[in-house]
């Protein structure tokens, strides 16, 4: 964001229109220089918010703008965010996902929806079962480009089309699929999440706080988009609202709630959701009647990409966790999925290694060609999604969801690994024996406390007790993993949560 008119301690003096066209030019001629887009978002009088100007002659202006830095990759001209869709079923989220990507208004029984729907008892059910993936671009004046605009039909037109891009994960909200839920979460490592919740339930269900205790354990940013406000009565809309502002406010949490009503409540949102900021932006909207969709189209256009490591883990050892698998006629195996480390160029003719099977080995393979959002292109980089064609060296091998691919030389898996747990809720504590549900990036599988290296409580060297930290030792029950240190950790059995990071790999297969 970048601001004309308003003082270096933020005082609002304003630009006379001949300043005001001058300061302009200068500033697409700087961001011209650093390869940047300039797009003007609000320009407003003195008048307009109730100042004066100091000098009595014309009217002056405050003026808004947007600078955003052009991708350096030449084939697609975008960046690439990830939003996750959260909450429980029957809130509105596929729903919400088919008006704001298709431009299909819903009809109160389902029609946007269906866009979303990948399988037929879906369609049937109204339940999402699957992750499902949906987008939509805004060019560099910020419009928006969905399949409702003109001449697009295909993802490839959309992105063709936008500098930037925004990638939908349509979430579970069923209990029965919490699991998947949950590998979303931490398998395409989504950079916000949007929490939708609804309207007319008079409270939030407990599935929706599932959701948002598993986005504040990854350290996700979220947003709140309350649907349905057109069938939601004066009295559910309160109760809905102050259920929320309680949770929000809660120990643990301690965010700052700010209802959008138009577009000066959510451009500072924006900035601070990506900084992680304690404010959180929630929108009343109707799937039906279109109440504030448009707030919600622009507040999705002003999202910056999270800050992050990027450059250090671009130059790191290939690491490409492994979503879905595909196995296409005339092509071969194919594997989707996030480059969570170094960079992928098929130009470079390079032999990765993917794996681990059954007994910890990996075979070797060649990238042949790579896609981005269905559009070819040449490489990848650290923390983009993208799907692969392989070469494989061995035809038998079978390439299941979980692995990764590797450019390390010798690559390894592990059956047991140390981590430093918190344990933010079990009925009984951490004890040796314990068995839970282990997710790691792609790692989805059981494992058991196989020793408690130490406790903080030094009265109970033997159990880590709820709320409580410790180091203990974990054992893969079925099959060995790849996992690298320093990777985050959700243990989870039930209601039982624990979040660690690991700092230790034994057992080298």
């Amino acid at each position: 964001m970048y601001e004309l008119g308003v003082d270096d301690d933020g005082t609002l003096v304003g630009l006379s229109e001949e300043d005001m066209s001058a300061s302009v030019d200068t500033l697409r001629q700087m961001a011209d220089a650093l390869d940047a887009d300039v797009s003007i978002l609000r320009e407003l009088t003195m008048d307009e918010l109730g100042r004066q100007a100091r000098k009595s002659k014309g009217d002056h202006k405050v003026l808004e703008a947007l600078v955003r830095k052009r991708p350096n990759d030449q084939q697609q001209q975008f960046t690439d965010i990830r939003v996750a869709m959260l909450g429980g079923h029957g809130e509105g989220k596929s729903t919400l996902l088919g008006y704001i990507t298709h431009g299909i208004q819903d009809n109160g029984r389902g029609r946007a929806r269906l866009c979303c729907a990948r399988h037929r008892h879906e369609i049937e059910s109204g339940r999402t079962s699957s992750i499902s993936h949906e987008i939509i671009g805004y060019d560099s004046e910020g419009r928006l480009i969905n399949f409702a605009s003109t001449h697009i039909t295909t993802w490839e037109e959309i992105c063709e089309a936008s500098s930037k891009v925004i990638t939908f994960l349509d979430l579970c909200g069923h209990a029965k699929y919490l699991r998947t839920t949950i590998s979303g979460m931490t398998g395409y490592s989504p950079d916000y999440a949007a929490l939708v919740l609804s309207g007319n339930m008079s409270g939030i269900s407990e599935m929706a706080r599932e959701h948002l205790s598993l986005a504040v354990m990854l350290d996700v940013p979220v947003f709140v988009i309350v649907t349905k406000v057109d069938v939601a009565s004066r009295d559910q809309l309160q109760r809905t609202l102050n259920s929320l502002v309680q949770l929000l406010r809660a120990p643990g949490m301690n965010k700052v709630p700010v209802i959008v009503r138009d577009e000066n409540d959510f451009v500072s949102c924006a900035s601070h959701l990506a900084r992680g900021g304690p404010e959180i932006p929630i929108f009343l909207v109707s799937n039906v009647t279109g109440t504030n969709i448009d707030l919600l189209e622009r507040f999705l256009n002003f999202l910056p990409r999270p800050t992050k490591h990027y450059d250090e883990l671009l130059e790191e050892s290939v690491e490409f966790q492994v979503e879905e698998t595909y196995s296409l006629q005339d092509i071969g195996p194919v594997i989707g999925g996030v480059l969570r480390r170094g960079r992928i160029n098929i130009r470079e003719d390079r032999t990765y290694h993917l794996g681990p099977d059954s007994t910890g080995g990996f075979v070797k393979v060649n990238v042949k060609s790579i896609q981005r959002h269905r559009v070819p292109t040449h490489y990848v980089h650290c923390g983009q999604a993208a799907t692969l064609a392989l070469q494989l060296s061995n035809l038998d091998w079978r390439i299941q969801r979980g692995m990764v691919l590797l450019g390390a030389d010798e690559p390894s898996s592990y059956y047991e690994f140390e981590a430093d747990l918190i344990v933010l809720y079990h009925p009984t504590g951490i004890t040796v024996g314990t068995c839970g549900m282990v997710h790691s990036g792609s790692v989805r599988q059981r494992a058991r406390v196989v020793a408690i290296s130490s406790t903080i409580d030094t009265d109970s060297k033997r159990k880590i007790p709820s709320g409580s930290e410790g180091r203990c030792i974990l054992r893969f029950m079925n099959e060995p993993k790849y996992l690298c240190k320093g990777a985050q950790v959700l243990f989870m059995e039930g209601k039982a949560k624990c979040l660690g990071r690991v700092i230790r790999l034994i057992n080298n297969t």
